[in-house]
C-alpha cells in the first residue's frame, strides 16, 4: 500500500515536472521567435533569421516580370514591429550593372495600411541615384545579386495590428525586352553592430 501511494505521488510529481518543462519550453520558443508563421497571415512567406542576423525578418513575395506591363497585389498582416524596407531582388539577369542602371523600366510600388494611409509610395525608373524619387541599384546580401530599393520605401515603420496591401505596377517595360524577373521582399529588424 505504501508502495502504491509512493508510485502515485511520483507519477503526479513527474507529470507536474513535465508540464512545467513544456510551459518553460513554449515560453522560450515564443520569446526567441515572436513572429512565427502563426502570427503572419497573407501573401508571401515570413522568415525569422534570428536576432543576430541583419535583416532579421524577410517577407518574400512571388516573383514578378518587369519586362512586361502589369499590376501585382499582395495582402498580408501580422508584421513584426520593426523598420522595414521594400527590396526588389533581381533574379537571373544576364545584364551587367551599367545595363541595369540604364533600364527604362518604370516601376511603381505602393504600400497602404488598413487605415488607408500610404506607408510608402515610390515610382519612376530604376537607376543609381541618391535622390528620393528613383529606385537605387545596390548589391544584395553578401554582394551577390543586385537589388533595387527606393528611398520612399526605406525604413518604414511596420505595426503588427495593421493589415497591408502592397501593389507593384510595371508602368513601362524596357524596350530591349530583356526577360528580367524581380522578387519583392520586405526586410528589417535585427541587431545593428557598430
Amino acid at each position: 500500500m505504501v508502495n502504491q501511494a509512493h508510485d502515485s505521488l511520483m507519477a503526479t510529481s513527474s507529470r507536474r515536472t513535465l508540464l512545467m518543462l513544456a510551459i518553460i519550453g513554449a515560453a522560450s520558443v515564443s520569446a526567441c521567435n515572436p513572429w512565427s508563421k502563426v502570427l503572419y497571415h497573407g501573401d508571401g512567406t515570413l522568415s525569422d533569421r534570428s536576432e543576430l542576423n541583419r535583416p532579421r525578418y524577410v517577407i518574400t513575395f512571388n516573383k514578378i516580370p518587369i519586362f512586361e506591363v502589369g499590376t501585382y497585389q499582395f495582402h498580408f498582416r501580422g508584421l513584426p514591429h520593426e523598420q522595414m524596407t521594400l527590396v526588389l531582388h533581381i533574379e537571373n539577369s544576364s545584364l551587367h550593372e551599367d545595363e541595369l542602371k540604364s533600364l527604362q523600366t518604370a516601376i511603381e510600388a505602393v504600400l497602404v495600411d488598413s487605415h488607408g494611409k500610404y506607408v510608402c509610395k515610390s515610382s519612376r525608373q530604376p537607376g543609381l541615384s541618391s535622390q528620393d524619387s528613383v529606385w537605387v541599384l545596390s548589391s544584395g546580401p553578401g554582394g551577390e545579386h543586385p537589388i533595387f530599393w527606393h528611398w520612399q520605401c526605406h525604413n518604414i515603420e511596420a505595426h503588427p495590428q495593421d493589415s497591408y496591401e502592397l501593389t507593384i505596377r510595371v508602368l513601362r517595360a524596357d524596350i530591349r525586352g530583356e526577360r528580367i524577373f524581380v522578387t519583392p521582399t520586405l526586410e528589417g529588424g535585427g541587431i545593428d553592430f557598430p
